[in-house]
């Protein structure tokens, strides 16, 4: 099976994405990996410009940063799928979350998801962008009725399918020890809220990607599998960004900088 998915760790910038693609192998590859390298361009170009600006702007300028980063990337998937018939119908989620000071901001589209492991506790800090979610909130469905569904995989929001899109911005106070975890609705289907919990009370953080990728597989996952874990801390971690890109769609945009 072909993985259209695609992650970013930036931790110099501060920043951690994982896009899950769609439209067909090639397409949603390309989505994935072009959604990647234009948030982790726009938001660096974006917080450089930050440098200098007042304390008290920051939480509106990062939020308009993060907003700016989701709209362009869907504006040049979008018209990258018209110049090239094989990616037409292509787009991504996006979910990431960028760490500025003593704050967490959250970016997602989609129904990838962002999650907070606080004392023992865990939360999903994003709301799916899917129509069984919709059905939930609107009273038509129970979550015991949606986690049953054959629809999952139906979502009311991307980024590139449409050449605009909204992202919902979410900003979250950090304490130290919090571990925030990323994923793709590869592993959100097969495990709940509180059995996250458990798995990050009963293994290393560092452990906490495979084992989840396992546990998704062993329920039957047969979707891609992505899955991201930060813990927050005091250390200042000078690697380089790694990311899981394909070097096709994205390698044809103008630069960005």
């Amino acid at each position: 099976m072909a993985n259209e998915d695609s992650f970013l760790v930036d931790a110099s910038l501060g920043l951690y994405l994982v896009a899950d693609g769609m439209g067909g192998h090639a397409g949603g590859a390309h989505a994935s990996a072009m959604c990647a390298d234009v948030v982790n361009k726009v938001v660096r170009r974006g917080m450089a410009r930050l440098v200098g600006m007042p304390q008290q702007t920051w939480n509106d300028a990062i939020a308009e940063i993060l907003q700016a980063s989701a709209s362009e990337a869907s504006a040049r998937i979008y018209d990258q799928a018209q110049m090239d018939r094989s990616l037409h119908g292509m787009g991504t989620t996006l979910t990431g979350v960028l760490f500025h000071g003593d704050r967490g901001y959250i970016v997602h589209v989609g129904d990838s998801r962002a999650y907070l492991m606080r004392g023992g506790l865990a939360r999903q800090l994003t709301s799916d962008h899917s129509w069984l979610n919709e059905q939930i909130q609107a009273g038509l469905l129970t979550e015991e009725e949606a986690q049953d569904s054959d629809l999952k995989h139906i979502i009311t929001r991307s980024v590139g399918f449409e050449r605009v899109v909204e992202a919902d911005i979410v900003p979250v106070s950090i304490s130290m020890g919090d571990v925030y975890l990323l994923c793709s609705d590869g592993f959100a289907n097969y495990v709940s809220v509180d059995e996250l919990a458990s798995l990050a009370r009963d293994h290393l953080y560092s452990e906490l990607p495979q084992i989840c990728t396992e546990l998704a597989l062993d329920r039957g996952g047969d979707d891609n599998i992505t899955v991201v874990v930060i813990l927050a801390c005091n250390d200042h971690d000078e690697r380089q960004a790694v990311r899981q890109l394909s070097k096709t769609a994205a390698d044809t945009l103008p630069s960005l900088t």
